[in-house]
């Protein structure tokens, strides 16, 4: 009775159905990947990823960002010929499953209307747009199609099991490719332990986090990691993402799209209102609304912390699928069902109002998206027959590209000894095949907070440190030059003489001359000071000098670096000429001393430090928020500690003057 209650099977024109939108689906997502990486920003620490994995660099440890060791098969690599077949496998792998999974979901909803919806959102929307709201919603997806199975699933042992373990098994790999999904899977595993604990039994519920974390290790030691180093990995990306809300906030305030965001989400509440409240509830109702919810909240972060139509296009690219896991009773009144499902066409509708908005500057427009959808399919289909062909293509860019970057006289003084670069176009490094060894966070706008600058000063101050750094001084954002990394920076100034310059390089060889951090000198002043005050030291401008400045959040700045981004600050500054200027800072770079007299604003200067070139020298200074953003300044507490200290160290000797200035 029970199998034939429970049995289940699918239509052969529903199966058949099924595999051509998989195949529709996986083909759309499919990457190839970026060319090889040169001067670009991006593109380098993409390259820096491949770089490390193939050298088994420890994550974590020897280095230090948002991506873990499977990063760089994230769909943003940049060309790496060893590397390029694993990426191309671990795409068509992971693009069938986000296929499988997609697809399995439609048996989940109700009515032909929503399912061609979702289906021709999944195919041609979701499909279009790059990794990041692809891999939010593949997460979502399966954890809940684990927590709530459609029936031909959920009746069967073998394939429910099946399904839990693929997930699990997903999910432990997707947490070693960025610390994101790192977070938002962890959350997933737990709602799947709940969800199983409410509907089984606590001994069943443990296997969940059990399976996951046996997973999560295998996976982590077949990846050439040292199981010690798990710890610091979770411990330090936790540090690289608790300071980019405050370092990396930008794109301004758009508030069209921060409306639509936002209505949106309450279109959204409205529905878990409609779908969890209803009497009879169900708990598993509840932990999907929560599990998509955080979902939300990630996209919303990942789309409105740092401002742009790249960012913005994750957010709005993943509320348009959104509102198909938000779960009902299919029994309650026929209004009630009819108006979630009108709540339902509302969100979707708002969110590709939002996405064509943004859309609309990178050419995605109503008129033209199903031409894109189809031209991609097409390139990927025609790329993919022809694979070597395009691997050779990308061959010949690598050649063109090390004959342009090519610096010889550099490669010639450095050899096979260790070496980092000072810049974020490690592109160059690798082009040049030099032997690349890092410190910890190797992008230095990435140290963001007090911990990440000690960590990094340590790895300049131990024997670890690299023979030669190539230095090129480079600031994102407006943001002030020597704030960033300030604490290795200095002592590479104590320790490392410059030896040559090529194309705007500057190689410094270490020979040091003290040991440990650098001790900032004489304090020249010290005192608390307001946002807006000007703090003249003219009196002190001939010396060197270091400044800090500790800078913290008001209740107002706490709740609205979680919830949203923290406004930008700014330090202003005339110089003894006259000269006015204004440079970003990032508090939790500021506690450190960062060397401001003599101004070092860009390479030149650099040069003219050690070459004792006429810079110039700051005579007042002021923290300052946006002049026609006043009230801005209430996001911070009223008092900021200001500390003016002696720098106490000198230029190295130049031997050779003219090597600098070639």
């Amino acid at each position: 009775m029970t199998e034939k209650i429970y049995k289940q099977s699918l239509s052969i024109e529903t199966f058949m159905g099924g595999l051509c939108v998989v195949a529709l689906v996986w083909l759309s997502t499919i990457s190839f990947g970026a060319p090889t990486a040169s001067k670009g920003l991006d593109a380098s620490w993409i390259q820096s990823l491949a770089y490390a994995f193939e050298h088994h660099f420890q994550a974590g440890v020897d280095y230090i960002f948002t991506y873990g060791p499977l990063g760089y098969i994230y769909p943003r690599f940049c060309y790496n010929a060893d590397l390029f077949y694993p990426f191309i496998a671990w795409n068509i792998i992971i693009g069938l499953f986000f296929a499988a999974i997609f697809v399995t979901y439609t048996q989940k909803i109700e009515g032909k209307i929503d399912k061609f919806i979702y289906l021709f959102l999944v195919v041609i929307v979701i499909s279009s747009f790059a990794a990041d709201p692809r891999y939010f919603l593949g997460i979502v997806a399966s954890v809940v199609l684990a927590i709530s199975p459609p029936p031909f699933i959920k009746h069967n042992i073998l394939r429910y099991t099946t399904l839990v373990g693929l997930v699990l098994l997903f999910l432990a790999v997707i947490s070693l490719t960025k610390f994101t999904h790192f977070i938002l899977a962890g959350v997933g595993v737990l709602w799947m332990t709940v969800a199983i604990w409410h509907s089984y039994s606590r001994k069943l519920a443990l296997i969940i986090p059990i399976v996951f974390t046996i997973f999560l290790i295998s996976i982590w030691l077949i990846s050439g990691q040292s199981l010690f180093n798990l710890p610091s990995y979770i411990i330090n990306s936790l540090q690289i993402a608790s300071g980019y809300t405050d370092a990396q906030s930008g794109g301004g305030f758009k508030i069209t799209q921060i409306l639509l965001a936002i209505a949106n989400i309450f279109v959204i509440g409205l529905m878990v209102l409609l779908g969890c409240f209803i009497k009879p509830w169900q708990m598993k109702r509840f932990i999907i609304a929560g599990m998509v919810f955080f979902g939300i909240f990630i996209a919303w972060k990942a789309g409105f912390v740092r401002h742009d139509a790249y960012h913005s296009l994750t957010f709005f690219t993943f509320v348009v699928l959104a509102p198909f896991f938000i779960e009902y009773d299919k029994s309650m009144h026929t209004f009630l069902i009819l108006t979630f499902r009108v709540l339902r066409y509302l969100a979707i509708f708002i969110a590709l109002s939002g996405l064509f908005m943004v859309g609309n500057k990178i050419n995605y427009t109503p008129s033209n998206f199903i031409g894109n959808w189809y031209q991609r399919i097409a390139n990927n289909f025609t790329t993919l027959v022809n694979l070597p062909d395009f691997k050779a293509k990308r061959d010949k860019n690598l050649d063109r590209l090390k004959q342009k970057h090519n610096l010889p006289k550099i490669r010639a003084q450095v050899g096979q000894a260790t070496v980092d670069i000072f810049s974020w176009e490690q592109g160059v490094v690798f082009l040049n095949e030099l032997n690349w060894h890092p410190r910890p966070v190797f992008q230095s706008y990435s140290v963001y907070t007090p911990p990440l600058l000690v960590i990094n000063g340590n790895f300049y101050a131990s024997v670890k440190a690299p023979e030669f750094v190539i230095f090129k001084l480079q600031a994102i954002d407006g943001q002030f030059p020597f704030m960033n990394d300030n604490e290795a920076l200095k002592i590479l100034l104590r320790d490392y003489q410059p030896i040559l310059s090529e194309k705007g390089y500057l190689l410094l060889k270490r020979v040091p001359r003290g040991q440990g951090f650098v001790s900032a000198g004489e304090t020249v002043l010290s005192r608390e000071i307001k946002i807006g005050e000007l703090i003249d030291i003219r009196a002190f401008s001939n010396k060197q000098l270091l400044l800090s400045l500790d800078i913290h959040k008001s209740w107002l700045g706490h709740l609205s670096s979680r919830l949203y981004k923290m406004p930008a600050i700014y330090l202003e500054i005339e110089a003894t000429d006259g000269t006015k200027m204004s440079y970003r800072i990032i508090p939790g770079m500021t506690q450190s001393g960062f060397v401001i007299n003599p101004l070092i604003l860009n390479q030149t200067d650099f040069v003219g430090w050690y070459t004792a070139g006429a810079l110039k020298r700051i005579a007042t200074l002021r923290v300052i928020v946006k002049r026609e953003r006043l009230w801005l300044q209430y996001f911070f507490k009223t008092n900021i500690a200001l500390k003016i200290s002696e720098n106490k160290i000198t230029p190295y000797p130049v031997n050779e003057v003219v090597l600098l200035t070639k």
